[in-house]
């Protein structure tokens, strides 16, 4: 409220004395913003230190980033410091694990939502569908080898986990085969993004097994969203057959319109938008008018609405229009250098926040959950890197290039972490499977680097990795 126009009309004496009476009205109307700040602040600094340590241990930064996202959560400073903990994220509200919403939580998570909106339509912008053709049989092969065995893995061991399940807190009304197929859905990603940033910092990826793996993973993330898409569509069906096929019958309509109803109308307008931003010389530096990036956001603000009213997320509507419209260096580049680097430094941190608050490693307090946890951290390695290796070993590649192949393709990271938040938001996976499948993603993204380099000694790729100080000089 605007108090000015009523401190005009007072004299000078009553107008200060009213100002003391302005301010405190004020505070009170921002009394529920101040603690969202303070997290935000705090959520943003650690992010930025975590990326700063994980790069000095020749990490990914979002690997740092991940990590002091869960450092944040019950896990770390909740256990460690729960006074402190509650100061910052607490707020008389229950945590985000039990299901409780506070006025500040609920912001948190409305932010990291927002924040997955724009970063799979990013990633769907990103999206080479060239890699996939330059490849052919051998990306198509790692690629099937990919997604197939973890998922066989998967709903493997969550056959072997259905009758424990209850016992790991899950609620007696959680459906067994909705349980097994995400399992298996999960255990079949792979973080396409992550592997790029891998790639690049090893100095890879224009290399032909950078191609290959690259080409292997944006298969992988396409089969896993489709999966994904038809997991989350039975799981809100109910497994009800009319359900489920009027979702799965929308999902389709609504893809094949964004491919080609909004593909073709709106590609070609986009690039005279940022041809008209700058000269084919000055192409690095065009970008979209104002004008055209409110479209561009208002048109992903309505393909996500669209889809979550089809009931498969909102993430899916802007994966699917970010895809429609890859392809064009220009277009990707000029809406990327708007949105990029906000969504990096304030978004995501928002999000692995959001996911470390959720996670708790408190809930595996028994030998059995820890159990659990190692069957469903061996089971991923092996279904993703043994296949994947097998595959890039039985195409030709040789014994140390096909397996760096395969601990690659094990990359999971951003993506599961998305992939799991939609698991636990249907109700799919109990809070222990999801602390469990958090250190899965974690783990094998840890091992990535290290072993990928350690694979590729003796290869012709060992010198670029020791300049680039992967491996050392061997003496």
């Amino acid at each position: 409220m605007n108090f000015m126009p009523v401190l005009d009309l007072l004299p000078a004496p009553f107008a200060l004395a009213w100002l003391p009476v302005s301010f405190c009205l004020a505070s009170a109307s921002e009394s529920a913003l101040r603690p969202l700040l303070f997290q935000l602040v705090v959520i943003i600094l650690a992010a930025r230190l975590g990326a700063g340590i994980a790069r000095r241990l020749g990490q990914p930064s979002v690997v740092g980033e991940i990590v002091a996202g869960l450092l944040l959560g019950p896990s770390a400073l909740g256990a460690v410091a729960p006074e402190l903990s509650a100061l910052i994220f607490g707020g008389g509200t229950t945590p985000l694990t039990e299901g409780g919403l506070g006025t500040n939580e609920a912001a948190l998570t409305t932010l990291s939502q927002i924040g997955l909106i724009l970063l799979l339509f990013l990633i769907g912008l990103e999206f080479d569908f060239s890699h996939i053709r330059k490849q052919g049989w051998r990306a198509a092969a790692i690629s099937i080898a990919g997604v197939v065995t973890p998922f066989a893995f998967g709903v493997g061991l969550a056959i072997a986990m259905v009758p424990r399940l209850e016992s790991l807190g899950a609620p007696a009304s959680l459906h067994p085969l909705c349980f097994a197929l995400f399992l298996g859905t999960a255990l079949s990603i792979t973080a396409i993004p992550i592997l790029g940033r891998i790639l690049i910092e090893m100095g890879m990826q224009h290399t032909a097994i950078g191609a290959t793996v690259v080409a292997a993973a944006a298969c992988d993330d396409a089969v896993g969203w489709i999966l994904l898409a038809a997991v989350s569509a039975a799981a809100v069906g109910q497994f009800e057959m009319q359900n489920v096929i009027l979702m799965v019958g929308s999902t389709t309509f609504f893809a094949l319109a964004m491919f080609f109803v909004v593909r073709p109308f709106m590609l070609p307008w986009l690039e005279q938008a940022v041809t008209a931003g700058g000269t084919e010389a000055d192409s690095q530096q065009s970008q979209l008018s104002l004008g055209a990036l409110s479209l561009v956001l208002a048109a992903l603000l309505c393909t996500a609405l669209i889809t979550s009213l089809i009931g498969i997320f909102a993430i899916f509507g802007s994966f699917l229009l970010g895809a429609a419209l890859s392809g064009s260096p220009r277009v990707r580049d000029a809406i990327a250098s708007h949105l990029t680097a906000f969504v990096t430094v304030f978004f995501l941190p928002i999000f692995f926040t959001y996911t470390g608050l959720r996670t708790n490693i408190g809930v595996l307090g028994s030998v059995e959950a820890w159990l659990w946890c190692g069957a469903v951290m061996v089971t991923a390695i092996v279904g993703k890197w043994g296949g994947c290796g097998l595959a890039a070993r039985l195409c030709g590649m040789p014994p140390g290039e096909a397996s760096c192949v395969g601990v690659l393709m094990n990359t999971r990271a951003l993506m599961e972490l998305i992939v799991i938040n939609v698991g636990m938001d249907l109700g799919v996976i109990p809070p222990a499977v999801y602390c469990m499948l958090v250190l899965m993603a974690i783990g094998t993204t840890l091992m990535a680097t290290p072993l990928a380099a350690h694979m590729l000694r003796g290869s012709p790729y060992e010198q670029r990795l020791i300049e680039r100080q992967f491996l050392r000089p061997q003496r």
